[in-house]
């Protein structure tokens, strides 16, 4: 049997993200055999010490915890090197998984070597893995997600970058790629470099849409806020120095329209229009809140929102 080993990098924020975060795993992931590598980046709110008890009572959660704040991705690393499975799964802190969650992510990376990284959708990411599931509780956004994933059994897409607040691969590609880049610090596009890293040996990179992940957004970082431009800026100046060139991956609400056009012509073919529906509407709705400022940029995204709106019909299921 195939074996997973969750990653899961804590910051403080115990109550907050971290137990509901690891009980979420514990409780939903079901078929696959799977362990939790818990690394602590030195949390002081009891974190260490919860993590500690956690792993006596359950074998397969194993706990490591740093004497110092590692960052995202030295903290990362260091799960990596420990976990024991065939297939790895980086889940931040700040999320909540759902029932199928693990299998649905590993599927198709056990069956198409071409893939290399694989992510679920999810409320809150900053590229088109992220859906209109707005809610006032997780709860509720995650019983919006539920809709989604329902209305999107079996589809992917292809995409340049992926959100590591939940990412799955296989060691195999680990071992070609390389550990993350320690270099970016406390964190921020750590995750972007590891993308082009990946891409650029060869590998596909896929959203799994009939996957929903709960994100808080920004748990994994504690409440420490004042360094986040800074440390925006000089990682953006790393990832380019890299490259050789700017970083200009294209924005989520023309990816969001990409996806929405698609629908269309899957529907065209004769594909479920009421689940397309459903999603296209879904794409759109997110669209809408993006307007670019500029003027130009402003008409060619709005004259695209018109075009694609012409051709949907009216009406989805699960929506008043």
């Amino acid at each position: 049997m195939r074996k997973a080993s969750v990653v899961v990098v804590t910051y403080n924020g115990l109550e907050e993200t971290t137990v509901p975060c690891l009980e979420s795993v514990l409780g939903q992931t079901r078929g696959a055999e799977f362990e939790v590598v818990v690394v602590d980046n030195h949390s002081s709110d009891g974190t260490p010490g919860y993590l500690r008890g956690l792993a006596a009572m359950v074998p397969r959660v194993r706990c490591i915890l740093n004497t110092s704040n590692r960052g995202f991705a030295g903290g990362n690393n260091d799960g990596i090197r420990a976990a024991t499975g065939d297939f790895i799964v980086l889940l931040n802190s700040d999320t909540i998984v759902t029932e199928g969650w693990l299998d649905g992510l590993l599927d198709p990376l056990e069956n198409d070597p071409s893939v290399g990284l694989a992510g679920p959708v999810s409320n809150a990411v900053g590229n088109e893995q992220e859906i209109d599931c707005a809610g006032l509780s997780p709860g509720e956004i995650i019983k919006k997600g539920r809709l989604w994933t329902a209305m999107s059994e079996g589809d992917r897409f292809d995409t340049d970058r992926l959100g590591f607040f939940c990412v799955a691969t296989r060691r195999d590609v680990v071992d070609r790629v390389g550990p993350l880049d320690e270099g970016f610090g406390t964190g921020f596009f750590e995750d972007d470099d590891y993308c082009i890293r990946v891409r650029e040996a060869g590998y596909r990179l896929i959203c799994v849409e009939d996957v929903f992940v709960y994100h808080q957004g920004s748990g994994s970082f504690g409440k420490v806020r004042k360094e986040t431009k800074e440390l925006l800026k000089r990682n953006r100046k790393r990832l380019e120095g890299k490259i050789g060139m700017r970083y200009r991956p294209r924005h989520p609400r023309d990816r969001q329209l990409d996806l929405a056009e698609s629908y269309l012509a899957r529907m065209e073919e004769g594909g479920d229009g009421e689940r397309l529906l459903y999603k296209l509407r879904n794409r759109l709705a997110l669209s809408r809140g993006m307007v670019p400022r500029g003027l130009i940029k402003r008409a060619r995204f709005l004259r695209r929102l018109r075009d694609i709106e012409r051709h949907r019909l009216l009406g989805a299921p699960g929506e008043s």
